[in-house]
């Protein structure tokens, strides 16, 4: 799937750099990231139990940038540092019915490989929308209770992005969603936890590159 991503990447980008104009947005935001609740199974000795787990996301940040290739419909690759918590409560058989809130703290590089269309186009202002696929390659998993490190999940998560975004001149802003399509834990013989990624984001940054009213 890296090697997809990659080559759809590169040829898209080859496919319009000869005759596209090419804008720069470097941008920071705010996310809001949380997991689908799930059942929690652990096996010990031969026997099974089940907890009950439900997430919660809070307020984390992202900053980056991303480039539109093109004129009214362009391709949009980008690259974005995301630093995201989210609170998991657990309660069940593993915890004799006592809660259990664990705060996690995750950090990772978003690589985006979208296209883009303006569906408003005129001179100083453009509506737009996008959406694509999306990789987010983990660099650190923490938490507050010190139960959990990097090797309970997976690398990375495949996700599919779609956001609605507002040009005014020189300065953008964008709201977003991401849609995540691994699951967040590496499950084994022990430990079965099938919760996935999902993530709102908002931006604002700054047009870089040919006139917006072009």
């Amino acid at each position: 799937m890296k090697r997809i991503l990659l080559l759809l990447t590169l040829s898209l980008f080859l496919y319009t750099q000869s005759n596209a104009q090419l804008k720069f947005n470097p941008q920071i935001g705010l996310t809001v990231q949380k997991l689908s609740n799930d059942k929690l199974k652990t096996t010990s000795g031969g026997s099974t139990t089940t907890s009950d787990i439900d997430f919660e996301g809070k307020i984390g940040f992202m900053i980056g940038a991303d480039a539109r290739i093109g004129r009214r419909f362009y391709f949009q690759p980008g690259v974005f540092y995301v630093k995201n918590t989210t609170v998991s409560t657990s309660k069940g058989d593993t915890l004799g019915n006592i809660d259990f809130e664990n705060k996690i703290y995750r950090s990772s590089f978003k690589l985006k490989a979208l296209a883009g269309y303006d569906l408003v186009h005129k001179d100083g202002f453009k509506l737009r929308v996008n959406a694509g696929p999306t990789y987010d390659f983990i660099t650190n998993i923490d938490d507050s209770e010190d139960v959990i490190n990097e090797d309970n999940f997976n690398n990375g998560s495949f996700n599919i992005d779609a956001a609605v975004g507002v040009d005014i001149w020189f300065l953008t802003a964008e709201l977003g969603y991401s849609y995540g399509l691994t699951n967040a834990y590496d499950n084994n013989d022990t430990f079965s936890l099938d919760s996935k990624y999902s993530t709102i984001y908002f931006s604002v940054g700054i047009v870089i590159g040919k006139s917006i009213a072009d």
